[in-house]
């Protein structure tokens, strides 16, 4: 129905650790920093806002007190907010894409102006299906975060940690929106969900379950679950701010977003925490991060819980609006209702919602025949229990629960019902590499599945009073895919050749409620799934793809890609692409171009 905007302050305390002993006597501390904090210790806060070179507001810059992971990120206005101990202190200022800043700040104001500029030789390997590349000389536009940026994005989940990093990636809170709100659809270059391929090592991960039924962004569409992909276990995230359906699939016709996991042996502990500046919404979180040598490889484990407390923007309309017109009550439409004027935020929970996040992920490499080979396998399990509220069922709505809701001895007063999901999400890859006397091969099989279990608690179904259960199982979504991949590249001269296919099966499940969820108007605020609405259907898709690189001179590429797909229910498609890039200024610039076709498939779900 809506999205909510709000501030937030935030902290983490991040620890290197090198082994289980230290890990031992880290996890003895988590007990105490993963509880709620109901104190603050600040003794100032410093506002300011972040401009760029031309003055414009920069959304979501980092501001981090040097030297330690306090930090909070700037706001629509590019204003921030933060408390520190003392001053003066040194802040640093970072944003994606421009230059960083690092000042003491002696007084309780500070604006700051940064300059744009980009890490250009780091390395990437999106966008281009033969060899890896630096930023600069990416034939396509490509966006690289690191670690260390994604934290001091002073977020808590995937989605908005890229969404205050890349402005090309929108994902915002829903409310009073049924599952969506547990899934916050998200998006590249505006072209909706289903249109961003996301990458885990460089292979597909699997959409969820859930079909955005509701009037939000993405309405009619599905996405990939970025909350289930455990956020501290990951070493960089590359998006390709292109289209990709040339070389990728149906799927990248906005771009691609490929999240690169750590391979580091080394460990680390996070402890975090924060509040909205309306003091709700209290989250905390513990993260264990440790990898081992493997022979010549390497084992890297994570393990994480994340709670966030719900939050409440109701506000106090003074009137209804909506059941105003529908009644044609003009005492409910202005607010002179008895019941309004004694609630006149018309009992409702506005925000984001509750829930609670268990994660494990596994990323494995092992290298063999001197090098030429590198057999690898990696994997992530989520669970996520969650809690939202639907519109309030005030007392000229529905006029009676049968004292079911309603505490002895109280008159009624209305409901507002809770939309529970419980959303598992599981991803796993195995493959080999190796090297054929110049040619490089990758073999890799996938398998992913999403789910999600509806429960509609503290409401009723008014056709079976008084006998109405007050709590409903509302049925299930679940999705799976299982794909195979062969990748193939060569360098020749100035020449870098690649091609490769991919078999990709899905299914698509819907499971029924308990009756009493949907018989005679169902439930309030969500009617269960019916019998009528299960199925399990399967798909399969094979795609093909070819592609060409040459560097003409050492400051001029030129490329091409080709893919033929053909979809058991939908059909066949051949798409292509063709780009060039141009360095200038003693190769520390790039000009870009870029044409190509494309098309999307519907989503199994949606057909």
């Amino acid at each position: 129905m809506q999205n909510t905007i709000q501030t937030r302050q935030s902290f983490f305390i991040h620890f290197k650790i090198i082994s289980m002993k230290q890990i031992t006597t880290l996890l003895a501390l988590i007990a105490f920093f993963c509880m709620p904090f109901t104190e603050s210790f600040a003794q100032s806060t410093i506002s300011g806002t972040v401009t760029d070179d031309n003055g414009l507001p920069l959304i979501g810059a980092s501001v981090l007190v040097k030297g330690t992971s306090t930090g909070t990120v700037t706001d629509v206005d590019g204003n921030y907010s933060l408390t520190v101990d003392k001053l003066p202190v040194i802040l640093e200022f970072t944003y994606t894409g421009y230059l960083g800043k690092v000042m003491e700040v002696t007084s309780e104001t500070a604006n700051v102006s940064l300059a744009t500029g980009i890490n250009i030789d780091a390395i990437v390997v999106t966008g281009t299906r033969g060899k890896p590349r630096t930023i600069l000389e990416s034939p396509v536009p490509i966006d690289n975060i690191n670690a260390a940026d994604l934290l001091r994005s002073g977020q808590n989940s995937l989605d908005q940690m890229i969404n205050y990093k890349v402005p090309s990636y929108n994902s915002t809170n829903q409310t009073i929106s049924d599952a969506t709100a547990h899934f916050d659809p998200s998006e590249l270059r505006n072209m909706g969900p289903s249109r961003t391929l996301v990458l885990v090592n460089g292979k597909r991960k699997n959409q969820s379950a859930l079909v955005y039924v509701n009037d939000t962004p993405g309405k009619g569409e599905v996405g990939v679950d970025m909350k289930s992909i455990p956020t501290a276990a990951i070493e960089r995230v590359e998006v390709l701010r292109d289209g990709a359906a040339a070389q990728y699939g149906s799927d990248a016709v906005a771009g691609v977003i490929n999240i690169v996991l750590k391979e580091r042996t080394t460990g680390e502990v996070t402890l975090g925490g924060g509040v909205t500046t309306e003091g709700d919404g209290w989250t905390y979180e513990a993260a264990v991060n440790k990898g081992f040598a493997v022979g010549d490889g390497f084992l890297n484990l994570t393990g994480s819980f994340y709670h966030q407390d719900y939050t409440d923007r109701a506000g106090e309309p003074g009137g209804d609006g909506l059941f105003g017109v529908i009644f044609g009550d003009d005492d409910i439409l202005n607010g002179t209702h008895p019941w309004i004027k004694e609630n006149p935020d018309l009992g409702m929970t506005v925000g984001q919602p509750e829930y609670d996040k268990y994660s494990f992920s596994a990323n494995f490499g092992l290298p063999y025949g001197d090098g030429n080979g590198k057999f690898y396998a990696f994997g992530a399990y989520t669970k996520r229990d969650g809690k939202s509220f639907a519109l309030y069922r005030a007392p000229y709505w529905i006029t009676d629960d049968a004292g079911l809701l309603t505490p002895p001895g109280q008159p009624y007063q209305g409901f507002q019902p809770t939309f529970e999901t419980a959303i598992d999400d599981i991803t796993f890859s195995i493959g080999n590499k190796y090297n054929f006397n110049g040619w490089n091969t990758d073999i890799s099989l996938t398998a992913g599945s999403n789910s999600v279990d509806y429960t509609i608690g503290n409401t009723i179904n008014v056709a079976l009073l008084p006998n109405s259960p007050t709590n409903f199982n509302a049925g299930a979504y679940t999705f799976g895919n299982i794909l195979g991949n062969i990748d193939i590249s060569r360098t020749i001269d100035n020449f870098t050749i690649s091609l490769g296919t991919e078999a990709r099966r899905e299914n698509f499940k819907v499971e029924a409620g308990q009756e009493e969820s949907y018989v005679d108007g169902g439930a309030q605020s969500f009617p269960g799934l019916q019998p009528s609405n299960a199925l399990d259907e399967n798909r399969t898709n094979i795609g093909v793809y070819g592609g060409v690189d040459w560097d003409a001179t050492e400051s001029f590429l030129i490329g091409g890609a080709v893919r033929y797909e053909n979809y058991s229910d939908f059909g066949s498609n051949f798409s292509w692409k063709l780009n060039a890039r141009q360095l200038f200024g003693n190769n520390k610039g790039a000009v870009r171009a870029s044409v190509s076709t494309g098309f999307r498939a519907p989503s199994l779900h949606q057909i």
